[in-house]
């Protein structure tokens, strides 16, 4: 057994101060969830007797474990379905009557993954502290996304916390879908491809080397591409050496780049007017605006301050841009779906849906449905997108590789004309 001291909430949300015994740290802060506790820093007292040698030695390896686990394994970050899924717990909780404290205490109770504690009890001392949750979760922006602080602040404005807490769910739980639906669509095109550097590799590194001997000895180069791969065999660090320098050049480049506003406005102007690449970006765009903007008018939050927030959340420099234009013709009394349509950011379907909302006076919940639809049909066109990657990387591969040993086998059978040279 050991002795911990610990830091700990009581149920009124009073920081309270004491030691515990347990047969470890887990054990301590089961313990204290049990007694009504919510403890947020729980630390082993170490053994200082002389007498004891052994079981101080054993303590100080128990600390350095410890360290070793909170700094390189028990990370802090937070994907997008542990995200999700913290989510969907607070909005259940929130929605159930629960007040905020009461709902991390039950978040961080026994069971819960050891970050999830950790966020819960760092979220509950700055609530605790007087803080909103959007000021809580603002401090942790590598956790929360921007989108997901601006509309969880503008529920919060409105006293909606619990109704905008699930609609922030849902927008993840689908953003997980169609995350999920496109791994699992490129799973076979990322085998391809490693069979692909595979058979090059052999080819580079086995058969080319047990070949180039016949042609050097018959003072012949190696025929087509196989000169090039041999050369590649012979230099390979070099080879290696420039592809990192070339790729640090690149990151530097781009990091550069990203501080330039104007060549980054260009770049998303070009982005958003490809083919393909520039609908899926405007769908994005247009389906996280009408649902940010459709839930902050939900919560009653102003039309132009609801507006602007919601085109804070517009990723395209160049679509962001032209919101701002469409939202300024807003206040000279020009409609919003006409401001829209002029600006052509939406289809007419969504902007018929916007224009019956104006009309009804139910605007938000339009918008809501306008999100709906435009994600949906964005998943959609990911799909097909994905799906149409698998036939392309597949001929391209096979291709390429079958290119590649026809040049192996002309190679091949031209040692049987060299025999009679």
């Amino acid at each position: 057994m050991a002795r911990f001291q610990y830091k700990a909430y009581t149920a009124q949300g009073v920081i309270t101060a004491g030691t515990i015994v347990a047969e470890g740290v887990d054990a301590a802060i089961n313990a204290l969830y049990v007694s009504g506790l919510t403890p947020f820093e729980t630390n082993g007292i170490p053994d200082q007797q002389a007498d004891r040698p052994d079981r101080a030695r054993a303590v100080s390896r128990q600390s350095d474990v410890s360290i070793w686990k909170r700094e390189l394994v028990e990370s802090n970050r937070f994907n997008l379905k542990e995200l999700t899924g913290f989510t969907v717990e607070l909005a259940s909780l929130t929605n159930s009557g629960l007040p905020l404290d009461a709902a991390f205490r039950i978040i961080a109770g026994p069971g819960a993954a050891p970050k999830t504690v950790r966020l819960a009890n760092e979220l509950l001392k700055d609530v605790l502290a007087g803080a909103q949750l959007s000021e809580a979760m603002a401090r942790r922006p590598d956790i929360f996304p921007a989108d997901y602080r601006a509309i969880l602040s503008a529920g919060e404005a409105g006293g909606v916390t619990g109704q905008v807490l699930k609609q922030i769910a849902e927008l993840l739980a689908r953003r997980l879908e169609i995350r999920s639906k496109i791994t699992s669509a490129l799973v076979y095109p990322i085998i391809l491809i490693l069979m692909s550097l595979v058979s090059v590799t052999v080819i580079v590194f086995v058969l080319i080397p047990s070949i180039s001997p016949i042609f050097i000895d018959a003072g012949l180069p190696l025929p087509g591409i196989l000169s090039t791969f041999a050369d590649i065999q012979e230099n390979w660090l070099s080879v290696i050496l420039a592809l990192c320098a070339g790729a640090a050049a690149a990151a530097a480049l781009w990091r550069s780049a990203r501080r330039n506003d104007d060549l980054m406005l260009t770049i998303d102007r070009l982005k958003s007017v490809l083919p393909v690449i520039g609908k899926l970006i405007q769908a994005r765009d247009a389906g996280g605006f009408a649902r940010a903007l459709g839930t902050l008018l939900g919560a009653r939050v102003p039309l132009m301050s609801a507006m602007h927030t919601a085109r804070a959340l517009v990723m395209n420099r160049h679509l962001n841009a032209l919101y701002a234009h469409a939202i300024g013709r807003v206040p000279e009394g020009t409609p919003l779906h006409s401001a829209f349509n002029e600006a052509g950011l939406l289809p007419a379907a969504s902007l018929r849906l916007i224009a019956v909302g104006e009309e009804s006076g139910q605007l938000g919940a339009m918008l809501m449905q306008v999100a709906n639809v435009t994600e949906t049909d964005l998943q959609r066109h990911i799909e097909r997108v994905v799906g149409l990657l698998t036939p392309i990387l597949t001929l391209a591969i096979g291709g390429s590789i079958g290119g590649l040993i026809m040049h192996v086998m002309s190679a091949v059978l031209s040692i049987n004309n060299l025999a009679f040279q």
